[in-house]
């Protein structure tokens, strides 16, 4: 048989239905336990679904009806190499999300692009790779007990740390080592997250699907639990909806033509919620939570 990079999930047929390929990458090839209940429920519907490593040339990128970006957990690592491989996927199948999306959405800044739109953003501070920025000026102008320092393209906390306003020296040289080779920023640590965690808004093609409140990963486990299903306030909503409003305009597709999405909210004040995230290139999407919703998102691939 071919080595052909795939793997098959353990409901697909071969020869039978559209193929759906789930992009993941190398370090942890097969779907995760939730991705394998999306995939499922494509089954179900007559797909054939298979995990692939992104960026494999080994992969008939081409025969598949849809390529969907799920777990490339390390294209931070080398965003240049992955979005030209995003580039190249969209030049021959359908891509979720939109390479368009994915290109806006995979540096930090978007998120002033959406503050300028009039989103509540979490306050941030940007600097360039090469720039100096000192850490004591920046806590002054932040209003906060302590400030969180990472790069501007990043994924799964990779080189995130939390400092005290007063840590100026390890704060410093944390900031400068990562200066020295990439784009950074800046923002105050929400110390509600500690309590009440953040609040995950999912959308399938612009609608609500569903809701999970998760541990911030910049807070020690306690007796929060790393997610559980959750409900939204009319509040949340409304801002979630104004992101994805917004986040559209600047990436230049329609809210309907984004497959998924993930906003990521913190709670400053009682229902009143700013922006932590916009998640719409490999986000979780906690079906483990909501196995129903795993339909909605199926529906949806199969329906483009």
């Amino acid at each position: 048989m071919k080595d052909d990079g795939l793997t098959s999930t353990p409901n697909s047929v071969a020869g039978v239905g559209p193929l759906i390929l789930f992009a993941t990458y190398s370090a942890s090839p097969a779907l995760t336990a939730d991705d394998a209940l999306f995939a499922a429920a494509l089954e179900q519907r007559g797909a054939r679904v298979q995990a692939a490593v992104w960026g494999d040339p080994a992969v008939s990128w081409s025969s598949a009806a849809a390529v969907v970006l799920r777990s490339t957990w390390d294209y931070h690592l080398n965003v240049a190499t992955f979005l030209d491989w995003v580039d190249g996927i969209a030049a021959v199948t359908k891509l979720h999300n939109d390479c368009r999306v994915v290109r806006w959405n995979s540096h930090k800044k978007y998120l002033g692009d959406l503050a300028r739109r009039g989103v509540p953003v979490i306050q941030t501070v940007f600097a360039d790779a090469g720039a100096q920025l000192d850490f004591a000026s920046v806590a002054e102008s932040i209003d906060a007990a302590e400030l969180v320092v990472k790069p501007a393209v990043s994924a799964s906390a990779h080189e995130t740390r939390r400092f005290a306003t007063d840590a100026r020296l390890d704060a410093q040289a944390h900031l400068d080592r990562l200066l020295a080779e990439r784009d950074v920023m800046v923002q105050p640590h929400v110390s509600g997250l500690a309590e009440r965690g953040e609040l995950s808004l999912m959308y399938v093609r612009g609608q609500f699907s569903h809701a999970v409140r998760r541990r911030s990963a910049l807070v020690d486990a306690g007796a929060m639990a790393k997610s559980a299903a959750a409900k939204a306030t009319s509040e949340a909503h409304r801002t979630g909806a104004q992101v994805l409003v917004a986040a559209s305009e600047a990436a230049g597709v329609e809210p309907n033509e984004l497959l998924y999405a993930r906003v990521d909210l913190a709670e400053v004040e009682p229902d009143e919620f700013v922006l932590l995230e916009l998640e719409l290139i490999e986000p979780s999407l906690f079906f483990t939570h909501a196995p129903e919703a795993a339909d909605r998102f199926a529906d949806a691939v199969l329906s483009s």
